[in-house]
């Protein structure tokens, strides 16, 4: 790390710090207080939009809500800086302080523990390595991932590695479900009769931003044309990608979109799901329908990013080095696919289908005292 970045991190944590312990102090944490956080975002999704539904439904709370969408360009990094100055005032007031996801003032606090942080991570399962689990992670003047009181997991087996991720107590970690399944746990997993085929292609974050992306993009868009039905292709670009120089000339039939809240509605629609790393596979895998592997640049990202699993066998999905060879694949043989191997990651990643996920954080939650002292 240079001497300048250095030196910027550390006034930026000086500069958090003094604000939450001026807020902390003048205005103090309420009781009543949760605020529902993200910069994923510039609304509520998934987990959190869930579980602040419940809360808004079966308690008495004073409910607040903090939303930026950072998408790591340069006009993003400065308006996060102030609307962050927001943020760490929310972290100060509120009893229950709920994330979705990296949440970098928090981790410049010396954090009291009236207020009580809880990360409810936007993805389900254990693949590629997150947080304090990658190389160099834990270098920063600004630890990352620190001062969660809780981490809500999905299931028994993914507790070590968000251990590992973000340095916390096994017992911190709550495997209580995701609050975003509820609404799979209510969804149909058929397809309508006649329905028009589509593709849904969602291809990972990557730390040297739209790059790697906009290649892999580029390609499945130069080899749709030889797809022999007449697919509808969407392909979802993540939230932290910067793509603001969009793909031009895109043919009728290929949709490109940014919005974490629409790949998950088009889930349930999609005759197949194409990715390279993302966890959103896992979730995809309750509909009981194929799931494609694209990975051209597996040996780097599996050396740059690494996997908790040994991730092609843990998935034991159809892989693919180039577009061409997927594209020949849906062609011949995904009509007659056994999806034996999707079942088989639906039954590891969905061990609670009653649609009460969101219940039990919130029942969880809702018993804590306000010096954040319950136990599991």
């Amino acid at each position: 790390m240079g001497s300048l970045k250095r030196i910027k991190l550390t006034l930026l944590k000086f500069l958090y710090n003094t604000n939450y312990q001026f807020c902390y102090y003048i205005f103090h944490p309420r009781p009543k207080r949760v605020t529902f956080a993200t910069i994923r975002n510039t609304q509520l999704v998934d987990n959190l939009k869930q579980l602040y539904e419940t809360f808004e439904k079966k308690g008495d709370y004073e409910l607040k809500i903090f939303c930026f969408h950072y998408d790591r360009s340069s006009k993003s990094r400065l308006q996060f800086f102030w609307v962050s100055l927001t943020a760490v005032y929310y972290i100060a007031t509120s009893h229950l302080f709920i994330i979705d996801d990296y949440f970098f003032p928090l981790y410049s606090l010396n954090k009291h523990k009236q207020n009580v942080v809880i990360q409810l991570w936007h993805a389900i399962g254990t693949l590629k390595k997150i947080g304090l689990s990658l190389p160099n992670a834990s270098d920063s003047v600004i630890k990352p991932h620190t001062n969660y009181d809780w981490v809500v997991v999905n299931t028994q087996e993914d507790r070590q590695a968000y251990v590992d991720a973000f340095d916390i107590k096994k017992s911190q970690a709550l495997p209580l479900g995701s609050p975003m399944l509820d609404t799979l746990a209510k969804t149909t997993t058929s397809l309508a009769p006649n329905h028009k085929k589509r593709l849904l292609y969602s291809p990972t974050y990557r730390t040297d931003d739209a790059n790697q992306v906009r290649t892999a993009v580029d390609a499945l868009i130069s080899a749709a044309p030889t797809l022999n039905d007449n697919w509808e292709i969407y392909i979802s670009i993540h939230p932290y990608v910067n793509m603001k120089k969009n793909i031009q000339d895109l043919p009728k039939n290929i949709h490109l979109f940014q919005d974490p809240a629409l790949v998950k509605r088009l889930m349930q629609t999609v005759d197949a799901f194409i990715t390279d790393y993302s966890s959103l596979l896992l979730n995809f895998s309750y509909f009981e329908r194929p799931i494609l592997l694209f990975t051209p640049d597996y040996q780097d990202y599996a050396k740059q990013q690494g996997f908790y699993v040994d991730y092609l066998q843990y998935l034991n999905a159809p892989n693919f080095q180039t577009a061409p060879a997927m594209i020949d694949f849906i062609n011949n043989k995904l009509p007659k696919i056994n999806l034996d191997y999707v079942r088989q990651l639906k039954q590891k990643n969905f061990p609670k289908q009653d649609g009460r996920n969101s219940d039990r954080v919130y029942q969880f939650l809702t018993s804590i005292n306000r010096y954040g002292e319950q136990k599991l």
